[in-house]
């Protein structure tokens, strides 16, 4: 296996590991296959071929975790990756909390060495309200690449604001860092290390729809050590779900140079299959969190249900026949007069035309069919 090969297969590799889209929801098991091809301006060439990427996400209580590992392929070529990211989280107060995290990563057979790792410790302090939110933070980190060791520290800013469909996030980021440099393509004749000082700035944008969704990211970056003063990226990603847990996604990316992850600018578009992903519609139905409450009015009960963001809320239950009632939208509560009596009822919401379930504030039991149903008290 030539240098070359390496080089250009762990390149790929990269484009694998940083093309995951912005703002997206992380599920907890994700496998991503497709195809992928690359050209790396600095060396003038090119390398594709099949990709496959595994990611597990998971959270409990203040903890969260990442992996991800996948490998990639090419005539007469193969490599790998693998990323562990995690942390602790403190509580909010007053719309505050803190967070520290950690990220290592290792490319094998992407160097003379063999292979790159890297290690990134961050602390960050989070402000959110509602939709709207921002944070602070400052990172350090140092990569072992072909011939260095290469050290590092960050500080980013950013805001966020969201949307029941759309989300954006703007970022602003001071970086110092080191850059190995050589006087021939592929990493030959190296020439020692340079030290590295960037300011990016990146704004990016999620939306969805039902069964859809595109990410865009654009950014500017400013160095006065390049060949250019200012430069610029544009990653877009777009993904379809035929199918509730399976996406075919899209993706384009024009990358700058990476200094943390001593990536090379890189040109690169990719297609394939994502497995594991719900649809936007799925996702959107698991994070809302439904109130349901009774009232009596002149006309008798009245079925409110409290779910801001929702566009269309429909229950049923043993007061409707089981058949399905739509409610009437007032501002974040949907609601419908409804004949009840008094007593305990078995009942169920649906969201956005998501799956049926027991509202949040209902005791939920076993109903004769095997599933669960809410237990509604009326005075």
């Amino acid at each position: 296996m030539s240098l070359r090969s390496l080089l250009l297969l762990g390149g790929l590799l990269v484009v694998a590991t940083m093309s995951r889209p912005l703002g997206a929801q992380h599920p907890r098991v994700v496998v991503e296959a497709g195809l992928t091809a690359a050209h790396f301006p600095e060396d003038d060439a090119t390398a594709a071929g099949p990709a496959l990427r595994l990611s597990i996400a998971g959270v409990s209580g203040h903890f969260f975790g990442t992996a991800a590992g996948g490998a990639l392929g090419t005539i007469g070529a193969g490599s790998g990756f693998g990323e562990i990211e995690g942390g602790v989280r403190s509580s909010s107060h007053g719309g505050w909390s803190g967070e520290l995290g950690g990220t290592v990563a290792s490319v094998l057979g992407s160097g003379s060495s063999g292979g790159a790792r890297m290690a990134l410790l961050d602390g960050r302090g989070i402000w959110s309200s509602h939709n709207v939110g921002g944070w602070l933070r400052a990172s350090g980190h140092v990569s072992e690449r072909a011939r260095s060791s290469l050290p590092g520290v960050g500080l980013d800013a950013g805001a966020w604001w969201s949307l029941a469909r759309a989300h954006m996030t703007a970022t602003l980021a001071q970086q110092w860092a080191r850059a190995e440099l050589f006087a021939d393509r592929f990493h030959a004749g190296f020439a020692g290390t340079t030290p590295v000082r960037y300011t990016e700035g990146t704004l990016a944008l999620h939306t969805e729809s039902d069964a859809a969704s595109f990410d865009v990211a654009a950014s500017a970056r400013r160095d006065r050590g390049a060949g250019r003063l200012f430069e610029s990226s544009l990653n877009a990603s777009a993904a379809y779900w035929p199918r509730e847990s399976m996406a075919v996604v899209f993706s384009v990316t024009h990358q700058l140079p990476d200094f943390v992850r001593g990536a090379d600018a890189v040109d690169a578009v990719s297609i394939g299959l994502r497995f594991g992903q719900a649809a936007p519609m799925a996702a959107r139905d698991a994070r809302f969190i439904p109130v349901v409450q009774v009232s009596d009015s002149s006309s008798g009960h009245v079925l409110r249900v409290r779910a801001a963001g929702a566009r269309q809320v429909d229950v049923m239950g043993d007061f409707t026949d089981w058949e399905a009632r739509p409610l009437s939208q007032i501002g974040a509560v949907f609601e419908r007069p409804m004949p009840m009596s008094s007593g305990t009822h078995r009942m169920l919401v649906r969201i956005d035309g998501g799956a049926w379930r027991p509202a949040a504030n209902t005791p939920a039991v076993d109903d004769d069919l095997g599933g669960r149903v809410g237990l509604l008290v009326v005075p």
